[in-house]
């Protein structure tokens, strides 16, 4: 069967966050602007305004591009290979701010290259995965070629520096992989592997070490958090159950930083209270349990790893970056999908949910559905999904 419309119940999700996002930005940069950009409140919101609209008609014309195209022509390894030659630019045409050289700036704009190869590789190694699961059993035809083009990714972004997002592109794709038919082995291996070099970043940088170190200390006390983080707190906890409503956040007024951008969930918990976060962390659940039933319903190996992949990228985002500011997780700066300000964050998370759309459309996810109403047993469903791979 053949669907001829997206998964409505995401796109209404999806577009519902991205509305809420709108409305946040708002909130929560207008006294940023107001003190420290000409006394224009709306300064942040019109920018966020304009890439929402440009977000929505790449989701939609994405939502309607058969996904199938993205596995064709090379087009996969080219988009790792334009990844790595994005990242590794930016050390010779790039920007520098706050200490990193994540963007480029082209004409209007500031383009984050991260955030393209995030989406670039997750294609890559859905497509590695669904074409070589014969080899994936071999380490060295199989599984060394996927992990050396992500490894030479994750050492380029880390050079900017920017650890979390080395780490979540790492994470992400290492949870497709152990999605395949991978031995348990090698896994392990990959993962034991990664942990003294997790330590020997962290303790080359004191800044990364300072940050584990601030988090460790919140943990049993959080009077003796670093700033920022004792700020949030602040913020979630005058939110109470309900919050305090919109608009009446006081931590905005310069009192948190980044209050736009990686810390937005306090201002969210100050201003909508336990209630209201936790309603929008369960439109994130509701998000990630479709993403997993058009993976299932997707007959082709390559859909379903892309699947898996761009559910994975928008929730696990979601909830490190909520456990960040209540100072259940090392600050890590990640952003917010759909609420935290930011152009190519929000484009490519708009591009990449567009093709989860196109997915669901080609893939029939209410096949048991229909098969219910028409009085089939649900014992035949299974031996149909099997017979239809």
């Amino acid at each position: 069967m053949k669907r001829k419309s997206v998964d409505i119940p995401l796109a209404i999700v999806v577009t519902f966050l991205l509305m809420s996002g709108m409305i946040m930005v708002f909130s929560a940069s207008s006294m940023i602007a107001e003190f420290n950009l000409k006394k224009d409140m709306f300064f942040f919101f019109k920018k966020q305004l304009l890439w929402g609209v440009i977000s929505v008609f790449f989701m939609v014309g994405f939502s309607k591009i058969d996904y199938r195209h993205l596995k064709r022509h090379g087009l996969p390894l080219t988009l790792a290979v334009l990844s790595i030659v994005l990242l590794a630019g930016l050390f010779v045409v790039g920007i520098k701010s706050h200490g990193a050289r994540r963007w480029y700036h082209l004409f209007f704009f500031r383009f984050q290259p991260s955030e393209f190869a995030k989406i670039g590789l997750i294609i890559y190694t859905a497509y590695y995965l669904s074409t070589r699961e014969a080899r994936l059993k071999n380490l060295k035809k199989g599984l060394l070629p996927l992990l050396s083009i992500l490894a030479l990714a994750a050492v380029l972004i880390m050079a900017q520096p920017d650890l979390s997002t080395t780490l979540m592109i790492l994470l992400i794709t290492g949870l497709m992989i152990f999605l395949s038919p991978v031995p348990a082995r090698y896994l392990w291996g990959f993962v034991l592997s990664m942990v003294p070099v997790l330590i020997f970043v962290l303790a080359r940088s004191s800044y990364q070490w300072g940050r584990v170190v601030g988090w460790w200390a919140a943990i049993h006390n959080p009077a003796d958090a670093a700033y920022q983080v004792r700020q949030s707190l602040i913020g979630i906890g005058r939110g109470g159950l309900l919050g305090k409503g919109l608009g009446q956040s006081v931590q905005k007024f310069l009192f948190l930083p980044d209050s736009h951008t990686d810390f937005i969930f306090s201002i969210l918990g100050e201003e909508f209270g336990f209630v209201g976060t936790s309603f929008i962390l369960m439109m994130f659940l509701f998000i990630f349990y479709r993403g997993m039933r058009i993976a299932r319903h997707t007959h082709d190996k390559f859909g379903r790893y892309l699947a898996v992949g761009i559910t994975l990228n928008i929730t696990l985002y979601a909830f490190i970056n909520a456990g960040v500011a209540s100072a259940l997780l090392p600050t890590t700066g990640l952003p917010m999908p759909f609420f935290s300000y930011g152009g190519s964050n929000l484009i490519f998370l708009a591009i990449a949910t567009g093709v989860l759309l196109n997915i669901s459309r080609q893939a029939g996810t209410d096949l048991d559905v229909l098969l219910d109403k028409s009085s089939v047993r649900k014992t035949n469903i299974n031996q149909i999904i099997v017979t239809a791979e």
